[in-house]
């Protein structure tokens, strides 16, 4: 019985197939070498049968009808066909001369494997001397167990059964050894566990047809009726049977490439599915396109191999499918034009070939390679299977392509969503993310982190100047320097405008922080040409860390905000750190803010007067309204806190307002009173920038009945320094109402000296902090000498705050200044306790320290 199996397990082919190639005919050669050798000392005389009936070409018929009889079964995930050539050997040992039964057996197998099976070259050679083998072992076996053969003896029965099974034994151990070697994964267990089945069932069959051929001939026709009924229903159900496997396997197929949504996991399993699904010893696909992308993808039982795919072949490719109509057949023996080229690209000798196309266009081809152990040829029905897979193959390919296409488009909405579109710089969003991520792993690990926020100095005017198409240049190139000189240290975003942050884990030191800031300033700082103008660009940096200063990501972005507009005051050459001692954005504050306005409308804000003394004979001329704020939760608010938010929230002008409003109503009771004193009222920047502001003050003094000469608004110097221009307008506007006009807290503020002359003022208010120093610092009393000079030489006249005791009073009347005002006179006090001290005055102008003292505490009340 010859064998033949194609193995449905995954392993790995253990020869190439030439090298398995040249082994195989190596074998067949020594075989037929060894059987001629071993048949000239087995040659037996002419009577070895009884009856010499049948001659060679009856052998060869008879071998031929048996090799049409092929069974497939699977067993264990394997395929074995077999046929009943045992028939032959049975009839040709009883009723043949062994010279007979050996030509007899090779020419007619010769002419079904060269004729009907079409095997190539090697299989015939091997399959041959295989048979050759077979006969040579049966004739010897038969000499070595007795002589003569008696049909109708059970002995000779059982000498047929032994000779058979050896002959069968060694043509299954040649056919192994080949299998093997072309790689299937086949063991002589199974061969030997089906041959234990087969060929006792097989021998019985023969010898029945033996013993009718010599007793009763006609009667094997009945039998070989009833045995061809059989093999024909055999056949059906092996048909149905393949025909169910093949459509399961296909929805298999189907559901695994549906299943898969990348194009390289579609490939992957088409080939796979493919590749076992017809048996083959590999699968491939070639891919091309319009932009010149080829590829090609192996996947065989060692896994899978791509390589881009050489140009010759993607072009042979496209002009052998455009003279084809979907899966083609394709062997070494039957090649037609534009197919050899294919073969040698595949290194196939059978192959099944078909289009893969994508809008209907080819764009490649899906090939099986090689059957599986080389035993069959893909057939028609293979073919036919194939095209299917192949046009699956092509609509889960493109759909594959598809859906990568949506998932590339998220992926690039995605990216725009957290990265800056002009610099490439994460944004925000992404940065909020990863500070959030790194705070979570800094609760594990226990280190700190840093967070900067960075700002371009002057950025407005290069827009202004240039036009925010050169601003976006800047940005792009400031972006560049930033992240080339924190590279490896820090995370770099841009938060919006001409604002950057980084982000800096697991840093150790401050003095890192300050290291990696000044290589940015450095390297930002460096010129940048735009529009043929060389021009510098400064960056002021701040820098809050966790946990010091805050523990959430919010809070922390918030605090180096601070810092950094802290840098850019002036702080720290560009570079500062939160401290939380001058920040002034706190919650408290926050909330200072809104309520301001309110304070306002309420009435929660209160006018209390400072006394201002005339130092040539100590009258008193006026005071100075101060406001002062009682929040109804917070208690006292001190002004140094409550008025620079009330002119960060515009609301600066109602409280000037409600404060001249009540100054000048007080006037009006004092002048109703006898008391011609005047009244001082602290002006803000944002109140000379205000157009109505001088409308305000006319209405204020209207409504009051009082002349304008009975007040006196004190400006800084750096509030006219901010607008020289429209601000000395205003004042002289103001003026020209016959407001009296005073530059408060004089020689602090910055190139003052060159507008003096052209501010309509008449009064000077020298700052304390020189007057509280004068009697123990000798530049603090220069300073105040100086201006004494200035303004006695401009006819100005001269006010010194911050008197806090008698000393300073007294050198200051000896330098000729005007008017003090100070702690040692007074405290700011309510307007109905400004009238008992006053009564008071003469005695403290005169008294001594200790009855200053007493005063001084008792003008403290309230």
């Amino acid at each position: 019985m010859t064998q033949a199996v194609t193995s449905l397990s995954k392993q790995r082919t253990k020869l190439s197939p030439t090298a398995a190639s040249r082994r195989t005919m190596t074998l067949a050669f020594v075989l037929v070498v060894a059987c001629i050798g071993g048949l000239m000392p087995l040659e037996l005389p002419a009577d070895i049968g009884q009856n010499h009936v049948l001659h060679w070409w009856a052998i060869a018929l008879i071998a031929i009808a048996t090799e049409l009889m092929v069974f497939h079964v699977e067993f264990r995930r394997e395929m074995y066909s077999f046929t009943f050539s045992e028939i032959a050997l049975v009839l040709g040992l009883f009723l043949s001369a062994p010279r007979e039964l050996l030509i007899g057996r090779l020419v007619g197998e010769a002419i079904f494997l060269i004729a009907i099976d079409r095997q190539p070259l090697r299989k015939v050679a091997l399959n041959l001397a295989a048979f050759m083998s077979e006969i040579t072992v049966l004739v010897a076996v038969h000499q070595l167990l007795g002589r003569p053969m008696d049909i109708t003896r059970p002995s000779s029965w059982l000498v047929a059964f032994a000779a058979v099974a050896i002959a069968d034994l060694v043509g299954y151990v040649i056919v192994y050894q080949a299998i093997r070697w072309h790689g299937a994964p086949i063991t002589l267990r199974s061969i030997l566990s089906i041959g234990a089945l087969t060929i006792p069932v097989n021998t019985s069959f023969a010898l029945v047809v033996a013993i009718l051929a010599t007793d009763l001939p006609w009667a094997t026709l009945l039998l070989s009726g009833v045995a061809a009924f059989l093999l024909l229903a055999y056949r059906s159900y092996t048909t149905l049977s393949q025909r169910y496997e093949s459509l399961s396997m296909l929805y298999e197929f189907t559901r695994l490439v549906s299943g898969a949504k990348r194009p390289d996991s579609v490939l992957e399993a088409i080939l796979t599915q493919a590749k076992d699904l017809l048996r083959a010893e590999r699968a491939e696909i070639w891919l091309t396109d319009e932009n010149d992308f080829r590829m090609r993808l192996a996947v065989d039982d060692g896994g899978r191999a791509s390589r881009a795919l050489e140009p010759e072949y993607g072009d042979a490719m496209h002009r052998w499918l455009a003279t084809v109509e979907g899966a083609a057949i394709v062997t070494e023996l039957t090649l037609r034009p534009g197919e050899e080229e294919m073969i040698r690209a595949l290194n196939a000798h059978n192959t099944l070939i078909a289009p893969i196309t994508e809008s209907g266009s080819i764009v490649g081809l899906v090939a099986v390679v090689n059957r599986l152990g080389e035993i069959t040829q893909f057939k028609e029905g293979d073919r036919t299977m194939f095209a299917t897979l192949a046009s699956h193959a092509s609509v889960a390919l493109e759909n594959g392509r598809l859906i990568d296409r949506l998932h590339h488009e998220a992926s690039e909405r995605r990216h725009e969503s957290l990265h800056d579109a002009l610099t490439g710089l994460p944004n925000r969003v992404l940065f909020g993310t990863r500070l959030r991520d790194e705070l979570a792993r800094m609760t594990v690990d226990k280190s700190r982190l840093a967070v900067a926020v960075m700002d371009l100095d002057g950025f407005k005017e290069i827009n202004d100047t240039l036009g925010h198409q050169s601003g976006d240049v800047v940005l792009v190139e400031v972006a560049r320097r930033i992240s080339y000189a924190a590279r490896g240290a820090a995370f770099v975003a841009r938060l919006g405008g001409d604002e950057f942050a980084l982000l800096l884990p697991s840093i150790a030191t401050t003095v890192e922080l300050d290291d990696i800031a000044r290589r940015i300033r450095a390297e930002v700082s460096k010129p940048i040409h735009i529009e043929g103008l060389r021009m510098n660009v400064e960056i002021s940096i701040g820098f809050s860390l966790s946990p010091d200063d805050a523990s959430d990501g919010a809070t922390l972005l918030q605090r180096a905000d601070v810092a950094m507009y802290s840098a850019k005051a002036g702080h720290g050459n560009g570079v500062a750190f939160y401290e939380a001692v001058t920040d002034e954005n706190t919650p408290r504050r926050l909330a200072l803010g809104s309520d301001i306005r309110s304070a306002i409308a309420d009435g929660q804000l209160r006018v209390v007067f400072q006394p201002k003394v005339r130092l040539r004979d100590g009258a008193m001329i006026g005071a100075e309204a101060l406001v002062r704020w009682r929040h109804p939760t917070l208690g006292q608010i001190m002004p140094d806190e409550f008025v620079p938010l009330a002119e960060r929230t515009g609301a600066i002008n109602e409280m000037t307002e409600r404060v001249l409003r009540d100054a000048l109503a007080q006037v009006r009771t004092w002048r109703l009173a006898g008391r011609h004193w005047n009244v001082s009222v602290n002006v803000a920047m944002r109140n000379l920038l205000d157009n109505d502001f001088v409308g305000i003050v006319d209405r204020s003094l209207r409504a009051a009945s009082v002349e304008p000469s009975a007040l006196t608004l004190e400006i800084t110097e750096t509030s006219v320094m901010s607008d020289a221009a429209k601000t000395i307008d205003v004042l002289e506007a103001l003026a020209a109402l016959g407001v009296s006009l005073s530059i408060d807290d004089f020689g602090t503020g910055y190139s003052s000296l060159s507008y003096l002359q052209q501010l309509p003022v008449s009064e000077v208010k020298i700052d304390k902090m020189f007057v509280s120093r004068m009697l123990v610092d000798a530049g603090a009393e220069a300073i105040v000498r100086s201006v004494l000079d200035l303004a006695r030489n401009l006819k100005l006249v001269t006010v010194a705050e911050g008197v806090e005791d008698r000393e300073t009073l007294e050198r200051l009347r000896r330098l000729g200044c005007d008017i003090a005002q100070g702690y040692f006179l007074s405290r700011p006090v309510p307007a109905e306790e400004l009238e008992r001290w006053h009564q008071q005055l003469p005695a403290l102008m005169l008294a001594d320290a200790g009855r200053v003292k007493t005063f001084g505490r008792l003008a403290t009340v309230g």
